[in-house]
């Protein structure tokens, strides 16, 4: 066992009793303060003496079981991974990060220069990272990545989840319950689908024709031909249902809470591609990588901590973890996977360490970790803000 994982073990120790714990801690801290007898404030050299007796009273508390509301909040400061880069000064590898904070998203280079698009909710890239297409409000908007416009399409519903297609001619976004599609140049704006669910749609890699993935309100999924209209395959419901993603070889994943799924491109289940969370766990995030592997994070509740799993699903064949099954565990949530463009770096979002985590791929060689995500792409704010979104690694 890595120290890493000591770490990690230690600090997602649970300890019953935990509401109970807090209210008899509270009555006997505030007895104590209420009974206290107040001192001169020219004793200045008992300052230090009564700092250590706090700080030995917070340590005795949070190994206790009265200690457990305390010891969640060092838990949340100290989870992470130690010798974190203070700053995102460079990516690991080539491209282009994009980020999306509560201020609006960001680009990220290379060599860790950072641009900020504007006040929109979501972004992605367009095919080659030429353009990105952000979303705000009632508007659809494709801009260049210094954020200037190029176009815009206004709806009258609140409009999500735009995502450009591979071939760079179709743009697909909801608009309320419906799902509409815009020529890549902004024009053509025509209603694709109704009742659909709140997940972002997902576009067929390599496909000759634009097909297109997503979710009706019934929770089953629906790959239809953009261009034509037609249906091509509808997979049975999927309850709980969270990501749309496919395989560079055309395979669709469908990401639920509990289950993750293979379909082929036929729309049939794989033979043994189905992937179950044990009881009391939550599939979080899943992200596929060019070979067919993808890796997707695995959360327990109880004790709190989430494992990333790397598997492998060729062909008709059965979908199997490889090498390590685990590749990398936290405590706390790891979510927003995205692969570096050429496949080797693996990035994740971690809430509670605010800290992004690069692990080279496949076998985790190396890990390197980023301090304080939320100050530094929502500077200003204060630092209990939402953790901000990973939106992709482009070009």
């Amino acid at each position: 066992m890595s120290a890493h994982d000591v770490r990690s073990a230690l600090l997602a120790v649970s300890i019953p009793d935990e509401l109970d714990a807090q209210r008899r801690a509270w009555r006997v801290v505030s007895t104590a303060h209420a009974g206290r007898e107040p001192l001169p404030r020219r004793s200045r050299g008992l300052r230090p003496l009564l700092a250590l007796a706090v700080l030995a009273a917070v340590v005795a508390a949070a190994l206790s079981p009265p200690g457990r509301a305390v010891g969640d909040w060092i838990r949340d400061r100290v989870a992470g991974e130690e010798d974190a880069e203070p700053a995102l000064a460079r990516l690991p590898a080539a491209g282009r990060l994009l980020v999306v904070s509560d201020r609006g998203p960001w680009i990220v280079r290379r060599d860790g220069s950072k641009r900020f698009l504007g006040s929109y909710e979501d972004a992605s890239f367009s095919p080659s990272g030429s353009f990105v297409v952000v979303t705000g409000g009632h508007r659809v908007v494709a801009v260049e990545p210094d954020g200037d416009p190029r176009w815009t399409v206004t709806r009258p519903a609140p409009v999500a989840d735009a995502r450009w297609a591979p071939s760079g001619f179709r743009v697909a976004y909801r608009a309320g319950d419906t799902l509409r599609v815009v020529v890549g140049n902004g024009e053509g704006d025509r209603l694709l689908a109704g009742d659909v669910a709140p997940v972002p749609p997902a576009w067929r890699p390599g496909a000759a024709r634009n097909v297109l993935a997503y979710a009706d309100a019934d929770g089953r999924v629906r790959v239809v031909d953009v261009d034509t209209r037609a249906q091509l395959f509808r997979t049975p419901r999927a309850p709980g249902l969270r990501q749309l993603l496919w395989t560079a070889d055309g395979l669709l994943v469908v990401l639920t809470e509990t289950e993750l799924r293979l379909h082929e491109r036929r729309g049939g289940l794989l033979e043994g591609a189905t992937i179950r969370a044990a009881p009391g766990h939550e599939l979080l995030d899943a992200a596929v990588v060019a070979g067919g592997d993808l890796v997707y994070a695995d959360f327990q509740a109880e004790p709190r901590q989430t494992t990333l799993v790397r598997a492998s699903c060729f062909g008709a064949g059965p979908c199997r973890t490889i090498g390590p099954r685990r590749v990398f565990k936290g405590a706390g949530h790891l979510q927003d996977l995205v692969f570096s463009p050429d496949g080797r770096w693996l990035l994740a979002g971690w809430p509670e360490a605010d800290q992004l985590l690069f692990l080279r791929s496949p076998g985790v060689q190396k890990v390197v970790a980023v301090d304080d995500v939320r100050r530094e792409f929502d500077p200003g704010r204060p630092a209990g803000g939402s953790f901000p979104r990973l939106a992709g690694w482009c070009c």
